[in-house]
């Protein structure tokens, strides 16, 4: 095994039992996100398997070993879905990242068993975990969302693995423009009205309404609408023009 990917895995760990600054909030705010990241590191360090990812070390395990892996407090909190998204959120913050088909070498694909997903920790010292504040474990992230804010190499390593045949692409940027201009021109839409709109400006993503509607969601926390669009219940935004609700979700003009 690689001495210096062990040196930085155990100060990963280090790190995590003593957490300062981003991580420290992270763990204050996301006990589930810590736990995980927790147990990933731990799992890396004794059972990490040297060379497999052009020369890193990784770990082969299927999410459903890595959430049992998590103990009982977390099991009884959250489902092998909601580790899914966490799993997402880590990789956004850039303390992990999830292997693609690409990354394996050849004597490794010949062998590799599709129910795993291949994991290689990062160095937390570079992580930025203020990516996924405001996100939880009900946060659905996409691809195509993350793409769009923060790009190509953190959304592959966000959703890479083995078995991926999504569709890998970010949002058309004249697409989202002309979102925002409907939008802007409306003055005032629901959030599920927004979602459709989201969709007629997307031809390539042949998703349903709910896809999109969590995608619209994602691109208000990572902050991609800011000083442009406002994501808001129909009360806060004043109350004006529709027939709907104090508590439904609209989006404005900002």
């Amino acid at each position: 095994m690689d001495n210096n990917e062990l040196a930085m895995i155990q100060n990963n760990l280090k790190m995590l039992k003593q957490p300062t600054g981003q991580l420290k909030t992270a763990y204050n705010h996301n006990s589930g996100l810590i736990r995980l990241l927790k147990t990933i590191n731990t799992l890396m360090f004794h059972q990490g398997q040297s060379g497999i990812a052009k020369g890193h070390m990784a770990l082969p395990l299927s999410a459903c070993g890595l959430y049992r892996a998590c103990g009982k407090r977390f099991i009884m909190k959250y489902s092998i879905q909601t580790t899914k998204r966490l799993i997402n959120l880590l990789c956004v913050a850039g303390a992990i990242k999830v292997l693609s088909w690409g990354d394996l070498p050849q004597t490794e694909k010949k062998q590799a068993k599709y129910k795993h997903i291949y994991y290689q920790c990062l160095d937390l010292r570079e992580a930025d975990f203020s990516r996924v504040s405001g996100m939880d474990y009900n946060t659905a992230l996409s691809y195509a969302s993350v793409a769009t804010c923060y790009g190509k190499e953190l959304a592959d390593n966000s959703f890479s693995n083995i078995k991926t045949k999504a569709t890998r692409k970010s949002f058309d940027g004249l697409g989202l423009e002309s979102f925002i201009n409907k939008v802007k021109e409306q003055g005032i839409v629901t959030y599920q009205d927004a979602a459709n709109l989201l969709k007629e400006t997307q031809h390539e993503f042949k998703y349903g309404t709910k896809w999109f509607r969590e995608s619209l969601k994602a691109l208000f926390i990572m902050g991609y609408f800011d000083g442009r669009l406002e994501l808001t219940t129909y009360a806060k935004s004043g109350g004006k023009g529709l027939h709907v609700t104090q508590s439904t979700k609209v989006i404005i003009a900002s």
